[in-house]
């Protein structure tokens, strides 16, 4: 059999490696069938795959390998003549059912490669595609649990994590390790987050989640078409603007029914002093009424682009345009 493993996400193509790896152990203790090379590091991989096919071990009848970048750091030669092998001895592989022969590709290789289009085409592929969005969280959810099955996280706490750790599952899933061990069975709060979570947000996104708290639709604009040419996360600067508004209209709940101390606020919405602070100054630019109304908007934005009827990009300009 062989399995085709690729993608942009470079950290989840690991572990999946990883996973396939521990699998084999199992059924071969000793790992006398077990095989790993890279194109990166070693030569010659094409006779290192044909000894590893050929070969008969007398310990395990099983046999894995491993082939990490050989599209993208093997030579041009090397990837024809493995390509030549594996099509004249592909049913070989196919019917051999104790062995299982894995190409790994740390990052997206190009489309139009050969061997790439045979491996897409033959093998058992996954695309390891970053993640965003709901899919991001639920991937986190899932970490979570591998941790420890009884960790949970507050809605709100977890997307701050997406908002302040980003979408690189490498660094979420240290930051993840540190609020699973530093909670201890415990709900994992905003405050957590705050406290524990290395920020890794550009500072121009606040620049740009501030310009939206002061209503200057001008600025926000210029700032957000910034981040898209640039190729920043769509997904994550709407996260931003949704983690923004919801405190905005948290603030004003209690602004409504009285409340205007800042520090009052902060202990009763468990919000930072400082992100109340901030805040209640911005509050001058809505009414209660309006943050109700721009808030229900990014709930349908997140329902829409969800089920594929909106695409993100435009959503998030034309909801700044109308703001």
């Amino acid at each position: 059999m062989i399995i085709f493993l690729y993608g942009d996400d470079s950290f989840r193509t690991h572990r999946k490696v990883i996973e396939i790896k521990q699998k084999y152990l199992q059924s071969d203790k000793s790992g006398s069938g077990l095989s790993s090379f890279d194109a990166s590091e070693e030569k010659n991989i094409l006779q290192k795959i044909r000894e590893v096919f050929g070969m008969s071990n007398l310990f395990s009848s099983k046999r894995l390998l491993i082939v990490k970048n050989l599209i993208s750091q093997a030579s041009e030669e090397e990837q024809k003549s493995a390509l030549e092998f594996l099509k004249k001895d592909i049913k070989k592989f196919e019917e051999d059912k104790d062995a299982v022969a894995v190409f790994w590709e740390k990052e997206m290789p190009k489309k139009n490669n050969a061997l790439y289009k045979f491996l897409e085409k033959t093998g058992k592929k996954q695309n390891l595609e970053k993640l965003a969005g709901a899919r991001l969280e639920a991937w986190i959810l899932k970490r979570m649990k591998e941790l420890d099955p009884v960790s949970s996280i507050l809605k709100a706490a977890l997307e701050k994590l997406v908002a302040y750790a980003g979408n690189e599952t490498m660094a979420l899933d240290a930051e993840i390790q540190k609020l699973v061990n530093y909670s201890n069975g415990d709900t994992i709060s905003e405050k957590d987050v705050e406290t524990l979570v290395r920020v890794g947000v550009d500072a121009n996104i606040f620049a740009t989640v501030d310009a939206l708290g002061e209503n200057n639709k001008k600025e926000a604009l210029k700032l957000l078409h910034n981040h898209l040419e640039k190729g920043d996360d769509p997904f994550y600067l709407f996260s931003m603007f949704i983690y923004q508004f919801r405190n905005l209209l948290k603030i004003a709940d209690f602004k409504e029914r009285g409340m205007s101390n800042d520090y009052e606020i902060s202990h009763v919405s468990k919000l930072h002093p400082f992100v109340v602070k901030k805040s209640l100054a911005q509050l001058r630019n809505f009414s209660f009424e309006k943050l109700k109304k721009i808030y229900a908007t990014l709930l349908d934005i997140d329902v829409r682009v969800k089920t594929g009827k909106l695409d993100m990009k435009l959503a998030l300009d034309k909801f700044v345009a109308e703001m």
